[in-house]
């Protein structure tokens, strides 16, 4: 009985609930899209960092990671590599030998990082094969090399073109050696595109003279969810002494830093959009209430006890928070589906503005239910703290006053 009437007495003012509805949707809709912008952009830089660069996991020589010196590499054993396989999420592992050197022409320099790699694996991980725009991609046994198309047109070259490698070798050793091009990679993310030379991992290994050594063991993660579980299941299995375990954002905190500073930021103009959304709120049901004081009076004159009243003013907050909260929720899901498969893409000086920062130039959305449920928990909570009020107003007043109001 108390729900029927307060859901007739929404529509005794239409004008005035469908502006209520109103602003509870478009603060939903706006709340939504906001931070599925921001997880789909956190979820661009990790995926970017991770595939294409340092793994969701690795494995190295303990204590290299301090300073990842070309001096602390570590022997390739495939017992090691059968350990980090055994764990039923790791889906495959390669190795990776990483250092930094000089790229030359005839003309031109570049300081570059080298990164010989098993190029199957590298290929799985990141399915690099795919962002080559010139050339063939690696073979396991390529005596040449494919470089980043920054690179290729700051050094002003192409495929087949010879380019010089000078750098310091395994334990003081000289590394200089020619190389031929054999393609150039569209690197997807900007600061590596305009720097990175890719070679085959013997290749490397002979470049710097260290043979079967390696920088790290790159892990491919079946369930990205579990990281941090296979992380540590992999520390029981490897001697701790001789191995350390990293997930991703071990291996780059100050991502991780920057990810939940601007998170906190983004929630924070939520709460200030929230804020603005519920005085409005307020306001609408202060004034519902005080407009019926007269009729309250007479249903409390008549017997029926304000705890009921109060119910009823509760159902009508939750009625108009429940529309507002459910037809967000209905138009706002496929937005975000139809924005998570069609990204924008940022042109002209604010994308080149990004790829300087080391980010690839566009705006990825997630829809997630994860970012919807918070914000419809949240609206609802609003909705009974804006009542809680114009309850205790009803709780005052006095039945012959109100009548005669």
């Amino acid at each position: 009985m108390i729900t029927k009437i307060a859901w007739r007495n929404l529509w005794r003012s239409k004008r005035r609930t469908i502006t209520s509805i109103s602003s509870i949707f478009f603060a939903v809709i706006l709340a939504i899209l906001m931070r599925s912008l921001q997880e789909g952009s956190y979820g661009q830089m990790i995926d970017t960092a991770a595939r294409f660069y340092m793994g969701y996991a690795q494995v190295h020589q303990e204590g290299y990671w301090n300073d990842k010196s070309i001096n602390k590499l570590m022997e390739d054993s495939k017992d090691t590599r059968d350990k980090i396989l055994s764990d039923k999420n790791v889906k495959g592992v390669f190795g990776r030998l990483e250092t930094y050197g000089m790229a030359a022409t005839d003309t031109l320099t570049k300081g570059v990082m080298i990164v010989g790699t098993e190029p199957e694996g590298e290929d799985q991980l990141s399915s690099l094969s795919q962002k080559m725009v010139k050339g063939t991609y690696l073979s396991n046994d390529s005596k040449d090399i494919i470089i980043g198309e920054g690179l290729a047109k700051y050094l002003g070259i192409s495929v087949n073109d010879t380019l010089a490698l000078l750098g310091q070798g395994y334990h003081g050793a000289s590394a200089a050696e020619l190389y031929k091009i054999q393609g150039i990679i569209k690197h997807p993310n900007p600061q590596m595109n305009n720097q990175v030379v890719y070679m085959s991992l013997p290749n490397v290994q002979y470049f710097v003279s260290a043979p079967n050594m390696l920088n790290a063991y790159i892990l491919n993660i079946k369930d990205t969810r579990q990281i941090d579980q296979t992380v540590t299941e992999l520390r029981d299995r490897l001697d701790k002494a001789k191995f350390e375990v990293m997930s991703w954002d071990e291996l780059s905190p100050e991502m991780v830093n920057m990810i939940n500073t601007d998170r906190e930021g983004g929630k924070i103009m939520i709460y200030i959009l929230y804020i603005v959304i519920a005085f409005g709120i307020f306001s609408t049901i202060l004034m519902m209430t005080i407009e019926r004081e007269r009729e309250f009076g007479i249903l409390t004159a008549v017997g029926m006890v304000k705890s009921k009243i109060y119910s009823m003013l509760l159902q009508e907050s939750l009625f108009i928070g429940l529309i507002g909260i459910v037809s967000s929720i209905v138009a706002g899901f496929p937005i975000l589906l139809y924005m998570e498969n069609h990204p924008i893409h940022i042109d002209g000086a604010k994308g080149d503005a990004m790829a300087k920062m080391g980010m690839e130039p566009i705006l990825r959305f997630t829809a997630s239910l994860d970012i919807i449920w918070p914000q419809a928990l949240l609206m609802a909570f609003i909705m009974i703290v804006c009542t809680i009020y114009p309850m205790i107003h009803v709780s005052r007043i006095k039945t012959v006053e109100a009548i005669h109001s």
